[in-house]
């Protein structure tokens, strides 16, 4: 349990290192192997989650030909895990706002700034979305700060 929790400490400060020197991703190396189907999927795999979420991932992952084609199931997963994260913090902090309100005063003027700030928060991601998109369609094996090394250490890239 200790290395675990060492691991994603780890890991925490790497990403967090990361952003604060603005890196919105690490070590965007270039698949000269990957063609421009693969490339085009692996864009796709991250600009549909702005309209559909998780479906084009999943699409991918459960294709025949993810499993002959490397680039293509790299940028699904990193993408389908990038989407279930912003879920799960969306609602977390959905959750945790609702209970807040609660609280007479404070859970109002907590609210209200929740409220001012999930349309700039909504705009990153959609950012943040679009780039990864174009880099993937550039044909780059990119790193995203924290998820990336989480998930190659679960052994699922």
């Amino acid at each position: 349990m200790e290395r675990v929790a060492g691991t994603a400490l780890g890991q925490a400060n790497e990403a967090a290192g990361a952003f604060r020197r603005g890196e919105l991703m690490q070590e965007a190396a270039l698949d000269v192997g990957a063609s421009g189907d693969d490339r085009l999927i692996a864009m796709l795999s991250y600009v549909t989650q702005i309209v559909i979420p998780v479906v084009m991932p999943v699409i991918v992952l459960l294709s025949e030909s993810s499993k002959k084609r490397s680039f293509q199931r790299y940028h699904a997963v990193q993408s389908l895990a990038m989407m279930i994260t912003l879920i799960a913090l969306g609602g977390a902090l959905t959750i945790a706002t609702a209970v807040i309100q609660i609280i007479p005063f404070i859970g109002q003027v907590i609210g209200l700034l929740v409220l001012c700030l999930s349309p700039i928060a909504y705009l990153m991601v959609l950012v943040a979305l679009f780039y990864y998109g174009y880099q993937a369609y550039q044909g780059k094996r990119f790193a995203i700060p924290g998820l990336t090394s989480f998930l190659r250490d679960q052994g699922w890239l």
